[in-house]
């Protein structure tokens, strides 16, 4: 069981969205160094036109072609029967081999190559032609078996059409492939026949053995998309033969109850990691700041001269291309901001003075919370008037009409926030060793990548209890021993204002005792007024520098709970118990 094939949307390296595309680049990366001969699958998005790209994934277009003809007549009113060309680039991502599907015609083109990943009008019809894309290289490889995989690992629903042609093109060669699906995000998207029918996606109507229920059923396509309510993902989960997602938080309150309880017994699941290492981090960007560090401090660095110098003067200078923006809709968007604290072109002006930092990154969506953010802020100035706010987020084109609408609350707290929209790689990493919190106000998170890169830099966390924040945190008022952030409802702003306000006293405490060796009696009692919760306020009388032993906590969990390395092995697992299924399923 070493031949692995791994079909997604986006992989960090090629193209990255969010965190599906670090977790896909991250599994496929650990388990290539594990001795898997792994090949990614990906529709190209454009990949093959940018020239860095090519050189750096060495990509080499292939010579054979897939082609065909897509529905006898349209099933939804944007789209009509057309003829489609697919072309293949191969290449390698860190010793992995990546396979991209491109346009070789005009229709084809416009679907597979367009740049944004996931645009609302094409989703399906890229996941359509990944799919069609797959079943020809199926039939290209049928005449090496050598080259077919062990398990066919597909992320999200968009995947799920490939992954299935890709099971039944193989029990056509006689080949027997175990399937895993994880479920990053759901997204409850409802397909009928015709669109995973022969006519479209390509998938006959042939009665199969699926695991459903602790037993083997046989059901064909058709009943299991019924049985499924045409739901895609629970279609998916009944086909494949482990359902994994990325917490187990996610699994039990929100996967499971939508894909249905038939899937129960087969289900899994497996964090996503983390790699970041503070002190390789903290090294690289005093190497990049080079000369700099000695403006901010001659001795040793301390993390409150890093945080001025990323407020007064790195916020206001981002690299000349940056923010990193998709051409369209959203960077024209983006780069139409001109009043304050915006410069157009996406930069923003640096704060005037220093203060205590709270960090917000991730994609600019309803899901994330930036709305309770902002109803939070108003009551924690009331606290900390000269905190300062800064959001690194990704706009996407689906909900771009929040980048004006948080623009302009930007511009009402033009002393307290900066929002960065877009790629910012020149300061990422400088802002979370620069901060004093993180908060994560999300109303639904799977997982939280975020989260973890917070802590993997001494960032206690702020976080909604859901979905993997719960199993990412350990709230400091339950455990104060070992505690790495807060726990808050989901949309309650006056907890987040709370929560956000208490744990800057504890970190301005610990910073306080770093700038003068000592606090006076005075200065904490106005600091421990500050915090709201009993228990900690007693900590903090107590032990003034608990702030850095929440740092440590949140790096230290991080390098023991959630490296790659050791998510990699609850993959493998999830691997061998796929393959052990699909044996059972295929024996006599």
């Amino acid at each position: 069981m070493k031949n692995l094939w791994i079909f997604s949307f986006e992989c960090a390296g090629i193209v990255k969205v969010g965190g599906l595309g670090e977790a896909v680049y991250n599994i496929a990366k650990h388990l290539t160094n594990r001795g898997f001969q792994v090949t990614l699958f990906m529709p190209s998005h454009g990949a093959h036109t940018n020239s860095c790209l090519m050189k750096k994934l060495q990509l080499q277009k292939s010579n054979f072609v897939i082609k065909g003809v897509i529905g006898n007549k349209s099933f939804l009113p944007y789209r009509t029967p057309f003829k489609y060309k697919i072309g293949v680039y191969e290449g390698i991502l860190d010793n992995f081999r990546v396979t991209l599907f491109h346009g070789l015609n005009t229709a084809t083109s416009k679907i597979l190559d367009d740049a944004i990943v996931y645009r609302a009008t094409q989703i399906e019809d890229k996941a359509l032609l990944l799919a069609r894309g797959i079943s020809g290289y199926i039939d290209h490889l049928q005449a090496s078996e050598d080259n077919f995989p062990d398990i066919i690992h597909a992320h999200d629903y968009h995947t799920i059409p490939a992954a299935v042609l890709a099971k039944q093109k193989f029990e056509e060669y006689n080949y027997k492939t175990a399937i895993v699906l994880t479920i990053h995000l759901l997204s409850n998207k409802k397909v009928s026949w015709q669109y995973l029918g022969e006519s479209w996606c390509g998938l006959k109507n042939k009665t199969h053995p699926v695991y459903l229920d602790r037993a083997k059923n046989m059901l064909s396509h058709k009943q299991l998309l019924k049985k499924a309510k045409l739901k895609l993902e629970a279609f998916g989960a009944m086909e494949a033969h482990i359902l994994t997602t990325v917490s187990q938080n996610y699994l039990k309150d929100e996967v499971l109850p939508q894909v249905g309880k038939h899937c129960e017994a087969k289900a899994t699941f497996h964090w996503n990691g983390c790699d970041w290492n503070f002190e390789v981090i903290l090294k690289e960007v005093l190497k990049k700041l080079g000369s700099n560090v000695k403006k901010i401090s001659a001795d040793k660095v301390q993390r409150y001269e890093l945080r001025k110098y990323f407020l007064t003067r790195a916020l206001g200078s981002l690299g000349l291309e940056e923010p990193i923006l998709n051409e369209g809709k959203v960077k024209e968007t983006v780069y139409e901001l001109e009043y304050t604290p915006f410069c157009g072109k996406g930069k923003v002006e640096p704060f005037s003075e220093d203060g205590p930092m709270v960090l917000m990154t991730g994609r600019l969506t309803k899901q994330k919370g930036v709305d309770i953010l902002f109803k939070a802020i108003p009551r924690v100035l009331k606290q900390f008037p000269n905190a300062k706010f800064v959001l690194l987020l990704l706009p996407t084109e689906e909900q771009i009409d929040l980048i004006p609408r948080f623009a302009k609350l930007s511009h009402k707290y033009s002393n307290s926030v900066r929002m960065v929209f877009g790629k910012a790689p020149t300061i990422y990493t400088l802002a979370h060793l620069a901060s004093d919190i993180f908060v994560c106000p999300s109303r639904w998170e799977p997982f939280g990548i975020m989260a973890l890169e917070a802590m993997a830099t001494g960032n206690p966390v702020i976080a909604t209890a859901v979905g993997g924040l719960k199993e990412i945190i350990i709230d400091a008022r339950r455990h104060p021993k070992n505690g790495t952030g807060i726990l808050i409802p989901k949309n309650d702003h006056k907890s987040l204002a709370t929560a956000i306000s208490s744990l800057l006293a504890i970190m301005l405490t610990s910073e306080k005792l770093q700038r003068e060796s000592a606090v006076n009696n005075k200065t904490l009692d106005k600091l421990a007024e500050r915090i709201t919760y009993k228990n900690l306020r007693k900590v903090i009388v107590k032990q003034p520098s608990y702030g850095l032993k929440l740092r440590e906590n949140a790096i230290r969990r991080v390098e023991r709970t959630f490296r790659w390395n050791k998510v990699v092995d609850m993959i493998v697992n999830a691997y061998e118990k796929a393959d052990r299924l699909r044996s059972q399923l295929h024996s006599i």
